[in-house]
């Protein structure tokens, strides 16, 4: 009993896949220390956040390597991570450009110097200083020739390697860069499913988040991400450059208050405040969420708008909101009523595809999708 035990401890020392994944957010440093118990299900054994050095990122660009790598050194300590092995998540911003084209068929190296080609007659860029993700998402009949439809997005390779650098600042090993979309699709792609469907009150839709179109948006502090997943599948994403420190300063603004103050009455009041008896600064605080959170809703509404009708894809069933700014009171009530679909946040989901090691902080989940998505 004694050697299957030493035995037991041997071939979890040795055979242990544990790695840390990072997200890197223009507020926020989310590190998760996971481990691949099975191919559809993820252990997460600690995480940590921490803030982004003020001007250490802007647009996805980092601008300040040796300023993140000390801060997140500080989250990596205080949390006991000895993990060296690192899959991180490029930050979104301008920098990350998507387009769906169309291409010839062949294989799969002809079909990545097709779209190499295509992308060069169509944008005004030197592709070969650009890392490619792409999926194929279809087939289309062009002049009577079938072509690829492809969702392709580019990526400067010097925002690649400075997500290296700053890993091989701290002596940790990058398994792989990945983008924010990839990352989501894969955590939304199997064991993600609605809690209560009656509570919910929309009955016609399937119960599984990867078996159905979705809408999957991330309301961060600089941008916000949309992504859309065909049955777990990526299959359209759009950026837009509007997130929480837009809002925050133009809600401080409105105020008359800093920022900070600002943030606070937001989080307070959300999109709750109604009626004549609630208080001017609650009043105050919803209209103006509700001006600058449409304007995002809209966007939204147009890019889906798009996608089914020039992309070929299919109805959008639902929308599940994630990142920092689905902390909203509210959120899910008034994204239905500007957009007429059904919308979730992830406490509305269960989720059987991760599992957490007790006494860590649930209620941070919605700060942790790319991060775990990349894990995946």
């Amino acid at each position: 009993m004694i050697l299957q035990d030493f035995l037991n401890e041997l071939s979890k020392t040795f055979f242990k896949n544990d790695i840390l994944s990072i997200d890197i957010g223009y507020t926020n440093i989310k590190i998760i220390h996971s481990r691949k118990k099975s191919r559809d299900l993820l252990r997460v054994i600690n995480f940590g956040i921490g803030n982004t050095p003020a001007g250490c990122i802007k647009n996805g660009i980092i601008s300040d390597l040796d300023g993140i790598a000390e801060n997140l050194k500080k989250i990596i300590d205080m949390h006991g991570m000895n993990e060296k092995n690192v899959k991180i998540v490029i930050s979104a911003g301008s920098n990350i450009v998507s387009k769906i084209i169309f291409v010839s068929g062949g294989n799969n190296r002809n079909i990545e110097e097709n779209i190499r080609k295509e992308l060069e007659m169509q944008m005004p860029v030197d592709i070969s200083n650009h890392k490619l993700f792409y999926r194929i998402t279809g087939t289309e009949v062009h002049d009577g020739t079938v072509k690829y439809r492809v969702l392709v997005t580019i990526v400067p390779n010097t925002t690649i390697d400075n997500y290296i650098r700053l890993t091989r600042h701290l002596n940790l090993r990058t398994l792989s860069v990945d983008i924010p979309f990839s990352s989501v699709a894969r955590f939304f792609a199997r064991g993600v499913k609605v809690r209560d469907m009656n509570a919910i009150g929309w009955n016609n839709v399937s119960l599984e988040i990867g078996k159905t179109t979705t809408a999957v948006v991330d309301l961060g502090s600089e941008t916000t991400n949309l992504s859309i997943l065909n049955n777990g599948m990526l299959e359209f994403n759009r950026v837009i450059l509007t997130g929480g420190y837009h809002i925050d300063t133009r809600l401080s603004k409105r105020l008359g208050l800093d920022p900070g103050m600002a943030e606070r009455y937001k989080i307070l009041y959300g999109f709750t405040s109604r009626g004549k008896n609630e208080d001017r600064i609650g009043r105050l605080v919803t209209l103006c969420l509700k001006e600058e959170v449409g304007e995002i809703l809209a966007n939204i509404k147009r890019s889906i708008e798009f996608y089914c009708n020039r992309c070929g894809g299919k109805k959008v069933e639902r929308m599940v909101f994630v990142g920092g700014g689905s902390g909203l009171k509210g959120l899910r009530e008034f994204a239905e009523e500007v957009t007429g679909i059904p919308a979730y946040t992830l406490d509305t989901l269960d989720l059987e595809n991760v599992e957490f090691d007790e006494g860590l902080d649930m209620g941070k989940l919605r700060y942790l999708v790319s991060a775990l998505g990349v894990a995946m």
